[in-house]
């Protein structure tokens, strides 16, 4: 049997895991003022050393502003949780066709999804990515169309409108970011790009799912291409 030994849980530690739990079940909320060290030393039933030292570790992990004024719940745990996964994604050395293979199961389901829960909203935010590529292309500014093209699909993972997939996509979007500077665009790879672009978001307005999906993965099939041939 492969049993761990019980693990000696200190004052603090116990202090952490309660607060995180309050904030986990909105029980304390982003923008609430804790009671002070003195309080909450009461409250919990401990040392305010063991508090401080709570509090400490809270605070380098984003959830608490400490100022003159108090002590402030300031981060969106969500946010924490999705910094966390992209670390351990990267701890774990993640190889390149791990993180493509994910994303293009991710966005192939996002934009299923977005296909028929997009807005008038959704499509204007998508069409002004693509005018920023065309200005682009125009400019031969590079960086102003990863930029661009970034946010495209970011968009449609908003459009897409289920916030666990989204959540999912927003852990790999760092990942996927420097993917996207990786890639050296020629004019020719510009253009088949744009075009792309300008295929999913006509197909996301006719609510042309197989279209939508057949363009969308096509085109990540590209870039991978693209990638391979640095």
């Amino acid at each position: 049997m492969n049993i761990q030994p019980v693990r000696k849980t200190s004052l603090s530690e116990y202090v952490v895991y309660q607060l995180k739990e309050m904030i986990i079940k909105r029980e304390i909320k982003i923008g609430d003022r804790l009671p002070n060290e003195r309080e909450l030393s009461k409250l919990f039933e401990v040392s305010r050393t063991s508090v401080r030292e709570a509090l400490r570790v809270l605070e380098l992990q984003g959830l608490l502003n400490r100022g003159n004024s108090g002590t402030y719940v300031q981060a969106n745990f969500s946010k924490i949780i999705e910094e966390s996964l992209t670390l351990q994604i990267l701890l774990n050395d993640a190889s390149y066709k791990d993180i493509q293979q994910t994303r293009i199961m991710l966005e192939r389901e996002l934009i299923r999804l977005a296909t028929f829960r997009r807005s008038k909203d959704h499509l204007q935010n998508i069409k002004e990515n693509i005018k920023k590529m065309e200005r682009a292309v125009r400019e031969k500014n590079n960086d102003l169309y990863i930029e661009a093209d970034i946010s495209f699909h970011n968009e449609i993972a908003v459009a897409a409108n289920n916030s666990v997939l989204l959540f999912l996509y927003n852990s790999i979007s760092e990942l996927i970011s420097k993917i996207q500077k990786s890639v050296s665009f020629d004019d020719e790879g510009v253009n088949t790009s744009l075009k792309y672009h300008k295929s999913i978001y006509q197909a996301l307005e006719d609510q042309n799912l197989s279209q939508a999906e057949d363009q969308l993965v096509n085109h990540l099939i590209d870039v991978d291409n693209r990638l391979h041939k640095k």
